[in-house]
């Protein structure tokens, strides 16, 4: 057996006696049954028969009939004679918050209802592991073999032939497992045909999009026939694709903007009015006709054909803690905002009025915000390395644990947040007790200085400002084994996520501000010496001296 200086040749002095190595491999039994496999590996959360799916905003009854009436006559059309037209897919876009997904959902159910469901994916950037393309494949073959029941067994055997197929590529997914077995489908058969896929621009990197697109390609060339139902925001780079080969030819595409709604989010605004009259603590003095037809369709016109600008409004003045015609009158209220050039005029003033309270600690509100947009921006990249990132962003993003990680007086975020529960939420819902914003469009305004104003921050801030927090962290806990504090209980995530998120900043990312770098090399080492006293994080902890160790020697 070679000896430990021959594995280390640099290394001096190195004693290895008395060490353990235990080594694990990720072994397919050949006994396993292959759709344990499969099971095993799709994301089920980005189905209509997800958890997610069941709590999902809904459309409401009688709304965007016109939308989902064409979309599927188109499926239905394809459906029963796949060569009808060269038309093999239709892009749905719209504006965010427009109800792309509220009308996807509909669609879906509609499809599955009648038969023609082969499969559906909804990308989504509020749902772990939602905004990659690594689980899109085997997912939609977990539908295609229960909605076409012929492609169960070679599906089967392609996985017990090959039980790894699902690290592999997704070309050779898309191979073996689809369009190796649905080319003995005869193009008229009755086999459903439409698969759904909601939020594509929820994909993150660019790449994958375009990679996603070239894979759905190749299932609606002949003789594969399948039907591709998408819906998204028109993003530079998905727009471009519909708009050049091979897909401007073969492609339907509705604008949801093009869809007249203003009936549908007045009867939408009547009925919520309608709701928070009957049921908030100050019914008693609301006027019974409160707030009048001239008012609603006012705010109908300012709704722009979408639902995210009542949605933010209703919420708004859905306030148990204020009074609903006062709030209202506030958002009404006159403002001097240029509306021409600026096609988020109208949703910029509402963010203006919800973003401003009286007194409130501005800058303290905008720091705060800022750090929720990149905390949250961060956990996806965090996922690649840490397998706990994802629990461990959730509960930095609870209110208490963030005023901890902040080093604020406990109760702080709650403070500052408190009047703004119409545009996010903070330990509102019990399946997700974490912040987080109630509209994507949200996150686009604070990033854009020109709409934001005071309350935008460059993002080189914002991750100056997680790091300075990371390394206090740090540091309280070298003073904490310093003086052999052993009470981990109630801060233990803050600094394990503290040591994750400054090596991905510092290290991974090659941000390293001046500002930053005084004490970390010390504190790095003292993480270690937590990492020997406290077991049960000794591996994510050693990993992070690592990495810490190798990029101060290179």
């Amino acid at each position: 057996m070679a000896s430990s200086a021959a594995f280390f040749p640099s290394a001096s002095h190195s004693n290895f006696e008395g060490l353990q190595f235990n080594v694990t491999q990720n072994i397919h039994s050949v006994d396993a049954d292959p759709l344990q496999i499969l099971h095993k590996h799709r994301a089920l959360e980005a189905t209509h028969t997800s958890k997610t799916a069941a709590s999902a905003t809904k459309c409401k009854p009688g709304t965007r009939i016109k939308a989902i009436k064409d979309i599927i006559s188109w499926a239905i059309d394809r459906a029963a004679d796949p060569s009808l037209s060269v038309e093999s897919v239709l892009w749905l876009r719209g504006p965010a918050g427009a109800g792309k997904t509220c009308i996807m959902r509909e669609v879906t159910r509609i499809c599955r209802d009648q038969g023609l469901l082969a499969g559906d994916y909804f990308f989504s950037t509020q749902v772990s592991g939602l905004d990659d393309e690594a689980p899109f494949v085997v997912t939609i073959v977990s539908h295609l073999i229960t909605a076409i029941p012929a492609l169960e067994h070679p599906v089967r055997e392609t996985i017990r032939s090959n039980p790894t197929i699902f690290e592999q590529s997704l070309d050779v997914q898309v191979e073996e497992l689809i369009l190796n077995h649905t080319t003995s489908l005869p193009p008229q058969s009755p086999a459903p045909r439409i698969l759904v896929v909601d939020g594509f621009d929820e994909c993150r990197n660019q790449r994958q999009r375009a990679h996603l697109l070239h894979l759905l390609h190749s299932l609606i060339t002949p003789p594969h026939c399948f039907r591709i139902i998408m819906a998204s925001r028109p993003e530079y780079d998905i727009r471009t694709a519909f708009n050049r080969p091979p897909l401007n030819t073969i492609t339907r595409t509705l604008r949801l903007e093009n869809y007249e709604a203003s009936g549908e989010i007045y009867q939408y605004l009547s009925d919520e009015f309608a709701r928070i009259r009957e049921t908030h603590p100050a019914k008693e003095s609301i006027p019974s006709g409160w707030p009048g037809q001239s008012t609603l369709h006012a705010l109908t016109d300012k709704s722009s054909g979408g639902y995210i600008y009542p949605s933010v409004v209703t919420k708004y003045v859905d306030n148990p803690r204020r009074h609903p015609v006062d709030l209202l009158e506030h958002v009404l209220k006159p403002t001097s905002t240029a509306t021409s050039g600026r096609p988020f005029a109208e949703l910029d003033a509402l963010y203006e009025i919800v973003l401003n309270p009286p007194d409130t600690d501005i800058p303290l509100m905008r720091r705060l915000l800022h750090l929720i947009i990149e905390i949250t921006s961060l956990s996806s990249a965090l996922r690649r390395t840490c397998h706990t990132a994802e629990r461990l962003t959730n509960e930095i993003l609870s209110a208490s644990r963030f005023d901890e990680f902040l080093s604020l007086r406990e109760g702080t975020t709650e403070m500052t947040f408190c009047d703004l529960h119409s545009v996010l939420s903070v330990n509102e819902d019990t399946l997700c007790p974490w912040i987080y914003f109630h509209h994507k469009s949200l996150a686009d305004y604070l990033c854009s200085p020109q709409r934001a104003g005071d309350l935008y921050q460059p993002q080189e801030d914002t991750h100056s400002d997680i790091l300075t927090a990371s390394i206090h962290n740090m540091e309280l806990w070298d003073r904490k084994l310093s003086s052999l504090d052993r009470n981990f209980q109630n801060v233990e995530s803050t600094l394990l996520y503290s040591c994750q998120i400054w090596k991905h900043l510092l290290i991974e990312r090659k941000y390293c501000p001046s500002s930053v770098l005084d004490s970390d090399a010390r504190i790095a080492w003292r993480c270690f010496a937590f990492a020997r006293v406290y077991p049960p994080h000794k591996n994510i902890l050693n990993d992070f001296i690592d990495s810490f160790h190798s990029a101060m020697v290179c």
